[in-house]
């Protein structure tokens, strides 16, 4: 006789194990070798509090909406031992993939700013669970919980459509995106530098091993922007937590990118004109055909390096654009730019240099998003733009060295959120973790180039009998943006199977295919870094296949 368990494992917690046996008298007598729902083998269960639903015996065991929702809802009651975790709500959520959304928080305490905090936190559990469970990664400066579906480099199925467990989190505090008063708070503070994700790890595992009556066989990590640096720093603080980790365009100094980016501004302002509100109006520092000239020079001098002139450069390390080719001869015209405009072009994609000429920023890429204003972060080099961060900056002079002081020196809270220094992964590489990067080479807030300087300090300082190549791959993407979006750029792309089948399969991904509304229809690989999609000289130029990876 074939029967459906409800059994309460914990005091007010129900998980259902599917069993195989014969009913005696409060007692399940299981043969040996039968898997529960999470897979587990039992050899005999004795029936404590349970409910019995017979079932048509050898048939396969479906879903029972009702138990399930039950379950979902027994969430309420759950406690974790030696923990403060408090369930706020459980929701059955009915769609073609069902599954439960629990929500909560842990570690509640009163700030030494004297306010409330706790690490608020989103968890889905799918009824089709495979058993692989993966954290979220947060973007800004948190202080929201995001819905946990695990999007970031998923391509068109997120991880929990696929069967991850996912759980979200707000790193330990509530606030808006650019919200930086919990750093009052030391705890907080350390939170968002990158505690958070390892505790939410610890209380999302002992949650999924509640609800589905055993621990995930595998865990993993993918965020984007600071979800990127939470991802950096796990592989880097934290390196037994995670099997697999993904890290998109890494926010991993945000001191120095947010210095270099006012400096740029700063140069613009240099040459803009001052508007009726008496700030410097740098909508008329460049014409609307002036950054087409810069456009489509940098695309003619750059777009055919990859064998095909398609709107997208695809080779970007050969590209070595001069924007002194478009300087005027004589005066000023449509045609041409002034040497004013060359020189802010070229300081506003050059590393951006100490008093001794050392970069305190690598360069900006020059690549296809540098004017666009489709994107939700416009190019960088729209500081005209309000939606950017720099809009107020009317500065007309600027200290680098004065602004690495303070952002560096004078802000210890900065310099442990900052993950740039501590290149050396040996523990991470040596217990069998992978890690991914992605970068858009049009990302206008953090620059590609400073992630493959990582990646390759990384390399060199990992001290492991492991070959980086093992362990490590970095996706550059031409055309994308921060994270998504490019007026150019394919921005669909699915690194998160290739992590799982490389962390549980042992296959090394090579290329990755890439999709995106810019360019409907078209298919294109991503090549690990070093090398780049490069044209086979036949073949449609919308097909991937017509390509292949080069050095």
């Amino acid at each position: 006789m074939e029967c459906l368990l409800l059994d309460i494992g914990i005091p007010g917690f129900v998980h259902r194990k599917a069993l195989t046996g014969s009913l005696i008298f409060g007692a399940i007598e299981v043969r040996p070798g039968v898997a529960g729902r999470g897979g587990m083998e039992m050899e005999s269960v004795y029936l404590r509090s349970a409910l019995m639903l017979p079932i048509v015996v050898g048939a396969m065991m479906a879903p029972d909406v009702e138990a399930t929702e039950a379950e979902c809802t027994a969430m309420l009651r759950i406690k974790l031992p030696s923990s403060d975790l408090d369930i706020t709500s459980a929701e059955y959520v009915s769609e073609a993939k069902p599954y439960c959304l629990a929500k909560g928080s842990f570690e509640h305490r009163t700030g030494a700013d004297g306010k409330s905090y706790a690490i608020g936190f989103a968890i889905a559990l799918p009824d089709a669970w495979t058993g692989q469970f993966l954290v979220q990664g947060g973007g800004g400066l948190n202080g929201v919980v995001l819905p946990p579906t695990g999007n970031a480099a998923a391509g068109a199925e997120n991880a929990l459509s696929r069967g991850f467990a996912v759980i979200s989190h707000d790193s330990g505090h509530k606030g808006e995106a650019w919200d930086a008063s919990f750093k009052a708070d030391q705890i907080a503070a350390l939170n968002f530098a990158g505690w958070s994700v390892e505790k939410v790890a610890a209380a999302g595992k002992a949650l999924v091993a509640q609800y589905y009556g055993k621990g995930a066989h595998h865990s993993y990590f993918a965020g984007c922007s600071t979800g990127g640096r939470e991802a950096m720093a796990s592989a880097q603080r934290f390196p037994l937590v995670f099997d697999g980790v993904i890290a998109g365009a890494p926010a991993m100094r945000t001191s120095r990118s947010n210095m270099s980016l006012a400096a740029k501004n700063v140069a613009m302002n240099q040459i803009s004109p001052v508007g009726q509100d008496g700030s410097r109006d740098r909508s008329q520092a460049f014409s609307d055909s002036d950054r087409s000239l810069v456009l489509n020079g940098l695309l003619k001098t750059c777009d055919g390096l990859d064998g095909m002139e398609d709107g997208l450069i695809g080779n970007p390390a050969a590209c070595k654009f001069d924007p002194s080719m478009l300087v005027c001869k004589g005066e000023k015209v449509e045609s041409c730019l002034s040497e004013d405009q060359v020189r802010v072009v070229t300081e506003t994609f050059s590393p951006t240099l100490d008093a001794s000429g050392r970069p305190a920023y690598p360069a900006f890429a020059y690549d296809t998003g540098i004017m666009s204003q489709t994107d939700a972060i416009p190019g960088l080099m729209r500081f005209d733009d309000k939606r950017n961060r720099q809009f107020k900056n009317n500065a007309t002079a600027f200290d680098v060295d004065d602004a690495v002081q303070k952002a560096d020196v004078e802000d210890p809270q900065q310099r442990l959120i900052n993950v740039d220094q501590w290149a050396d992964l040996s523990s991470f590489a040596s217990e069998g973790r992978k890690i991914l990067f992605f970068h858009g080479m049009s990302d206008p807030w953090f620059s590609a180039n400073d992630t493959i300087d990582f990646f390759e300090r990384m390399k060199k300082s990992t001290k492991a009998k492991i070959e980086p190549d093992d362990w490590s791959k970095l996706y550059l993407v031409p055309g994308m943006s921060h994270c998504r979006g490019g007026p150019a750029g394919l921005d669909q792309f699915d690194l998160l199977t290739k992590l799982v089948e490389w962390v549980e399969g042992g296959k090394s991904p090579q290329s990755v295919i890439a999709t995106g509304s810019a360019f409907p229809g078209r298919t294109r690989p991503l090549c690990p870094f070093p090398s780049h999609a490069h044209y086979k000289g036949t073949g449609s130029s919308e097909d991937s296949a017509s390509f292949e990876c080069r050095q």
